[in-house]
């Protein structure tokens, strides 16, 4: 079972092999590599992820998986292992954010967040659907996996 580490003390020095882990987009990249062998082309921040990441690569073959980009109104359901990405602005130091949806069951979700207080954080999922379709809200969209790779029922984390 692969476990989604997610980083809480910064005075302590932690070399992840990912990226600086103490980022929201180096969760990201975690997640992605631990569960699927996948990764990136470095970003500066999450909003440049979601406006140009549309494809990982497969660290051993270097197969390219195409991401479904999903924004608002469009945004159907939300399933376990899709990235949440929110907008820039000022209480994300303009660099926007991304979380990794860990659990949903139709009722509710739960988003894994780094750089947050609550690195695990519950929603109520017709709610967040709901702000997540907001033409101006405070969310640009998700990204998905095709569904032809198969998605765990959980994403299990553990907070250092």
């Amino acid at each position: 079972m692969s476990m989604l580490q997610i980083y809480m003390d910064r005075n302590r020095k932690i070399n992840t092999g990912y990226g600086i882990p103490f980022e929201c987009v180096e969760l990201a990249r975690r997640f992605y590599n631990q569960y699927y062998g996948l990764t990136f082309h470095s970003v500066q921040d999450a909003y440049e992820m979601f406006e140009k990441i549309d494809s990982l690569i497969h660290i051993g073959n270097h197969q390219v998986v195409l991401l479904q980009t999903i924004g608002a109104p469009n945004i159907d359901r939300i399933c376990v292992g899709d990235v949440i990405f929110w907008k820039r602005n000022e209480k994300n130091t303009n660099y926007g954010h991304v979380g990794i949806v860990v659990y949903s069951d139709g009722k509710k979700i739960v988003i894994a967040h780094q750089n947050q207080k609550k690195p695990l954080k519950e929603y109520k999922t017709p709610e967040i659907l709901k702000k997540l379709n907001l033409q101006n809200g405070k969310f640009l969209g998700i990204k998905r996996l095709p569904d032809w790779i198969p998605k765990p029922a959980m994403i299990y984390v553990k907070v250092i």
